[in-house]
């Protein structure tokens, strides 16, 4: 039984992972959305978008697709504003931030920093009493401000973590609150007046909480009573949630950012799980009406501690290497982390940078430390992995290019033309005849046919590969061994009844069925009736080598025809 169970998961995973990597900004209306990926960071926390805008073109190499932005001001009678405290600040005023609004919109539209954040820290120093209207219009106006300053830098939301850093308990219901039932109902109508206000000001906006209902975390759906285990623990956080969604208009998207994913493994399945845990196991907490905002207008996502990949053996956030590397071990959790992220995840770090600021000093950061290093150089590769995972259609395109034009784009399959080494009778489909690099296999079960060269139908010349007739079979190529994390690009041309393609992975020569295949991410008209088709391969860990399965489910008077097989490495 566990087996089967083990079976269902990695099918699912394979679905997950086949639609992911169909996306791209350019793939038509079918393609799956683009997943984005956000940087934030001791860094990012310590400069201003005036900085983060003069360090643009820099950001634009890393692979991001934007970035968290950091509000700071000191108001003529000394009183300090900053996002760390917004909660609890003296009211806000745009105008006090026009020179960053303006660096903001020059963001817009550039790559790397498209897509940004202005962050917002919910843990205030002195609790905001539930029932203080006064207190709760001050913290509301501010993030009100917030909002509008996002809409006129042009930036796409608003990041909020509400992680109890001051210990101020603000989402735990406390003796002092008197009634819980009361101050749930309390928290529930400032989570309401807060989205209110931000819509009013952005009705456009994306909100990246570091935490959402993750923050609350519990399967539910295993019969628990909520009612009774919020009340026994004194969680007012679904509260605020559910006052939130009874509020949020269609336009807004809130986004679970899940900070417990720092811990998270591939290799367990984790991602999926989550992912599951944020819309299905916290569904009893969520109002009845609000459900169907749950499902359309929350999306799931995670957080990654980067640290975790360059911190030494002796610290608690260690992920050691996977197949001789930890970036291998960071691009396995991120890999299946995008695929099961609906809109964006976010990657946070303290001990390295995104980029080479210069001349900045604040707070836990300073540039001119000796041990300062990017992320890119603590793991290189890094940059590459991120356009990869963020887009891998578009990645693969541009690889191609620029492998043509070093010279470096190099065929790794032996016989491309299909032709046979040995002279045949031209224009005839000949039986039985197959080329060395192909092993033969058709089901048993299933009606029998025949395999065969054919000398008088290719693409762009008189030889390919034919299956005739097989109600199951495939020619099989057996590729070398690869590392893991290699990417391969596999294309061939076909022609002919219902073609079945893949990439399956195989250890020790022997067939490993638990790993998810690889699949077509495009099969286009090429002329003559003739596809062209595109398998992208990233080797997973636990395997050392790839299979190529070129097939057919046929009838019995149907054939079909291979021709152009290519493989290139993308590394």
């Amino acid at each position: 039984m566990k087996q089967q169970i083990r079976v269902v998961e990695m099918l699912v995973a394979a679905i997950i992972l086949t639609l992911c990597q169909t996306g791209g900004a350019d793939d038509g209306a079918c393609a799956m959305p683009q997943k984005r990926l956000i940087g934030h960071g001791w860094d990012l926390l310590a400069v201003s978008p005036t900085e983060v805008a003069r360090h643009a073109d820099e950001l634009a190499k890393t692979g991001l697709d934007g970035v968290s932005l950091s509000l700071r001001a000191k108001l003529p009678d000394g009183k300090h504003l900053s996002f760390s405290s917004i909660l609890t600040d003296p009211p806000w005023d745009v105008e006090t931030f026009r020179k960053e609004i303006e660096a903001m919109r020059t963001l817009r539209g550039k790559p790397g920093v498209s897509h940004c954040y202005l962050s917002a820290f919910w843990t205030p120093a002195k609790r905001l009493a539930w029932n203080d209207d006064q207190a709760w219009a001050r913290a509301i106006g501010n993030m009100r401000t917030l909002a509008r300053i996002a809409r006129e830098g042009e930036v796409e939301g608003l990041l909020i973590d509400p992680e109890d850093y001051s210990e101020s308990k603000q989402f735990r219901f406390q003796p002092v609150d008197g009634d819980f039932g009361e101050t749930f109902r309390l928290a529930r109508k400032r989570g309401a007046q807060f989205i209110e206000a931000v819509a009013a000001e952005h009705p456009n906006a994306r909100l990246l909480f570091f935490w959402l209902l993750s923050l609350s975390y519990q399967d539910f759906s295993t019969g628990a009573d909520p009612e009774s285990v919020l009340k026994a623990r004194g969680d007012l956080w679904p509260a605020f949630v559910n006052g939130m969604l009874d509020k949020l208009p269609e336009t807004m998207l809130l986004i679970d950012g899940d900070e417990r994913a720092y811990r998270y493994e591939a290799s367990r399945g984790d991602f999926y799980k989550a992912a599951w845990q944020q819309k299905q196991g916290m569904l009893p907490v969520v109002d009845e009406k609000n459900r169907r905002k749950l499902k359309l207008n929350v999306s799931t996502g995670s957080g990654h501690y980067l640290d975790s990949y360059v911190v030494p053996t002796n610290s608690f956030w260690y992920l050691g290497p996977v197949n001789g590397s930890r970036l291998n071990h960071l691009a396995e959790n991120l890999q299946q982390a995008v695929c099961c992220a609906e809109d964006c995840i976010w990657l946070y770090g303290e001990k390295n940078a995104w980029v080479k600021w210069r001349g900045v000093k604040s707070g836990s950061w300073d540039s001119d430390r000796k041990s300062f290093q990017t992320w890119e150089e603590a793991l290189p590769g890094f940059s590459v992995l991120l356009q990869r995972l963020r887009n891998p259609r578009g990645w693969i395109d541009r690889r191609i290019e620029q492998l043509k034009r070093e010279g470096k784009l190099v065929n790794l399959f032996p016989n491309s033309d299909c032709v046979y080494p040995e002279p045949l009778e031209a224009g005839k489909y000949h039986a039985k005849k197959r080329l060395k690099q192909f092993a033969f296999w058709q089901d048993e079960k299933k009606r029998q046919g025949t395999f065969g060269v054919d000398t008088g139908v290719g693409f762009g010349d008189t030889s390919s590969i034919s299956i005739k007739g097989c109600g199951n079979a495939c020619f099989i190529y057996d590729a070398p061994p690869a590392k893991q994390g290699t990417c391969f690009l596999v294309r061939y041309c076909t022609k002919g009844a219902r073609p079945s393609t893949a990439v399956y992975w195989k250890r020790g020569g022997a067939w490993d069925w638990s790993v998810p295949g690889c699949f077509p991410i495009s099969i286009k008209p090429c002329g003559d009736g003739w596809s062209r088709g595109e398998i992208f391969v990233q080797v997973p860990a636990r395997v050392d080598s790839f299979a190529l399965q070129l097939g057919a489910k046929l009838g019995a008077e149907e054939q079909i025809w291979y021709d152009k097989v290519e493989i290139y490495s993308l590394d």
